[in-house]
């Protein structure tokens, strides 16, 4: 029952990732936010072909092969989350994206030797390599982006820079689905160890609260003034 519900859950967040999609383009963020609306662009996408393939072998395989496509989005979309106070926290943001890329460049490498050691196995259709190196870039990628968001907003405090409005909704934002997507690779990691229950009710709440995050993504977003960037974020938001 449980698993017929998380099926239906998939075209609810599937519909709630459109939404975000169409609310970017309407308010015309996509001049400010390239890569952010190329992230919703591809969630679409993507969203829309695994509800299609299902469960099968193909959409187990482009499940792990859009993985590593999302590695390399990550970092671009949390760079871009401030793009509207570039200028006042450019040191910052230089010096933590390229610690942010160099750890990515570590775990590239180690999945690379670990999905070599999944390789020798007894796997003609190779999805043992593209998965495990799938997991360890994808993942690697969340975490990195993530820690970026958090080294940016304690920086920004600790130098005293307000947000603009749509600075704080997209950093809210993408910290919390980079989080799910932690969880989510977790989930994966561990779902055999589960019993089927658990394993089904641990995945109906990470897509709820996927769901929930990208609502509230899509209620709080507003359009660019024309003379201004965004206004800043009032203390009640």
């Amino acid at each position: 029952m449980l698993s017929q519900v998380n099926h239906w859950m998939e075209f609810v967040g599937s519909a709630i990732d459109l939404i975000l999609l169409l609310r970017v383009l309407s308010l015309r963020l996509y001049r400010t936010y390239l890569f952010i609306t190329l992230s919703c662009l591809i969630a679409v996408f993507f969203d829309g072909v695994q509800v299609w393939l299902g469960e099968s072998p193909e959409g187990v395989r482009l499940f792990f092969c859009s993985r590593f496509l999302f590695a390399f989005l990550f970092p671009l979309a949390a760079w871009e989350v401030f793009e509207e106070i570039k200028t006042p926290i450019a040191n910052l943001r230089r010096l933590a994206i390229t610690r942010t890329v160099t750890s990515l460049l570590t775990i590239t490498i180690l999945g690379l030797i670990f999905a070599g050691f999944a390789e020798n196995g007894d796997d003609s259709t190779g999805l043992a390599f593209v998965s495990t190196l799938g997991m360890f870039v994808w993942t690697g990628s969340a975490a990195g982006s993530l820690a970026f968001l958090w080294v940016m907003r304690t920086g920004m405090k600790r130098q005293a820079v307000q947000p603009p409005h749509n600075t704080f909704v997209w950093l809210v934002y993408f910290g919390l689905s980079l989080l799910g997507e932690v969880l989510y690779a977790f989930i994966i990691l561990v779902e055999q160890a589960l019993p089927p229950l658990w394993r089904d009710v641990l995945y109906f709440v990470l897509a709820l609260y996927g769901c929930v995050v990208t609502a509230w993504c899509v209620l709080k977003l507003r359009a660019l003034p024309s003379d201004v960037s965004s206004a800043p974020v009032s203390e009640s938001s």
